[in-house]
Order: C-alpha cells, then structure tokens, then sequence
C-alpha cells in the first residue's frame, strides 16, 4: 500500500511539473487541440488528470489517517 501511494505522489508531482512544459517553450504551439490552443489544453488535461489523483490518495491516505487520530484522540480523553 505505501508503495502504491508513493507511485501515485510520485505521478502527481510529475504531471504537476509537466503543466509548466508551455511556460518554458515546450508543447507551445498555436496549433488547436478543439476549442483550446495547444497549451491551454495540455495544461486542463494534465490538471484533470490531478484533480483525479488527489482525491484517490485523500481517499487512501489522509481520511483513514483522520479517522485514527479520532479514535486515538477519544482514547486519550476518556482516560484524562
């Protein structure tokens, strides 16, 4: 399990990285992928694709990380 949550940091601040590929002359052609220039596109692609990602590793990691500190938490304040 954390091996699979590494990968999928790992993917996310990859695909984070590469939503500045435009900013630096690359993937930045005038040509148009539908409505969106080339640029425009390839950046609300790879932020979707994020936007995916993140709630996968919130519902993998952080939720039952919460759920454990309530629980250690209530512990606590049922012996104070």
């Amino acid at each position: 399990m954390r091996k699979t949550n590494a990968v999928l940091l790992g993917t996310f601040f990859i695909l984070y990285a590469a939503t500045f590929l435009p900013n630096v002359g690359i993937i930045n052609d005038l040509a148009f992928w539908g409505i969106f220039p080339e640029p425009l596109a390839f950046t609300l692609i790879i932020n979707a694709i994020n936007t995916v990602i993140i709630f996968v590793i919130y519902a993998k990691v952080f939720k039952p990380f919460a759920i454990r500190m309530e629980k250690i938490l209530a512990e606590e304040g049922e012996i104070k």
